[in-house]
């Protein structure tokens, strides 16, 4: 990946956790604590696909997110009971391996921000 492309990449990144933080509220979806509100993937950022797909992550506190990352089939059944097929949804989203403009998703999140900022 070019150093270009990388670089838009990761300002996508940036602008992706801050827009699932105020779409939850920035409050963990799981304890409802704000402390420390953090962007958690259902499935790894690794799939470009879905890396900033809405439907690929959650708010969670540090601490949960902490959790969950080591208890992976607690996070799988907890994602269900709580969105009942999401977590395949976004699988079989990721594994179409589509490839991603990340200036286009760059400003297309830099828009829902400044929308949920406004």
């Amino acid at each position: 990946m070019s150093k270009a492309r990388s670089r838009l990449m990761h300002q996508a990144d940036a602008a992706f956790s801050q827009v699932v933080k105020w779409r939850d509220g920035h409050t963990c979806e799981r304890c409802e604590s704000d402390y420390y509100p953090e962007c958690a993937h259902l499935i790894t950022r690794d799939y470009k696909a879905v890396r900033t797909s809405l439907q690929n992550a959650v708010t969670l506190c540090r601490t949960c997110h902490a959790w969950f990352t080591h208890h992976p089939v607690e996070w799988e059944n907890w994602l269900e009971d709580k969105w009942p097929g999401r977590l395949q949804q976004v699988k079989t989203r990721a594994l179409k391996y589509e490839r991603v403009d990340w200036q286009q998703e760059r400003d297309h999140l830099r828009e829902l921000l400044a929308q949920y900022e406004a």
